[in-house]
């Protein structure tokens, strides 16, 4: 369970500051294709992806206000339920399918590639339904 929270939490802390400017804090350190199939398998347990989804709601809480900002208008939610939401929607995309290792590596390399940023945003506009996951 610790390992798949070390991965969400990774994931969770590339997306959407690819999308805004923020200081480099060190080396991305990235998972490999099979760590991110094992974590995408994860991420289809309700319970882990709960898990995981509160520690990453939890490291989201620390964004600054201009960050929060930002992720409100693209999620279309209150300031105030973007952590959780982010990481919920983030973690059932995962879980779906919607975002595979291929975005994954492209939004650790920070490159810009519109058609990841579209599935990106396109999977974080999506609720995190339990039907669909």
């Amino acid at each position: 369970m610790r390992r798949v929270l070390t991965f969400a939490l990774l994931l969770a802390a590339g997306p959407l500051p690819a999308c805004t400017p923020r200081q480099a804090t060190g080396p991305a350190v990235s998972m490999t294709p099979a760590q991110y199939a094992t974590f995408q398998h994860a991420m289809g347990d309700p319970k882990t992806r709960a898990t995981a989804a509160a520690a990453c709601a939890e490291q989201a809480e620390t964004r600054s206000v201009q960050e929060l900002g930002t992720m409100s208008a693209v999620l279309d939610v209150d300031v105030a339920e973007v952590p959780r939401v982010y990481c919920e929607r983030l973690f059932a995309a995962v879980a779906r399918g919607e975002l595979g290792y291929d975005d994954y590596a492209a939004l650790q390399a920070k490159k810009h590639d519109p058609q990841v940023l579209r599935r990106l945003l396109r999977a974080l506009r999506q609720p995190a339904d339990e039907q669909r996951v």
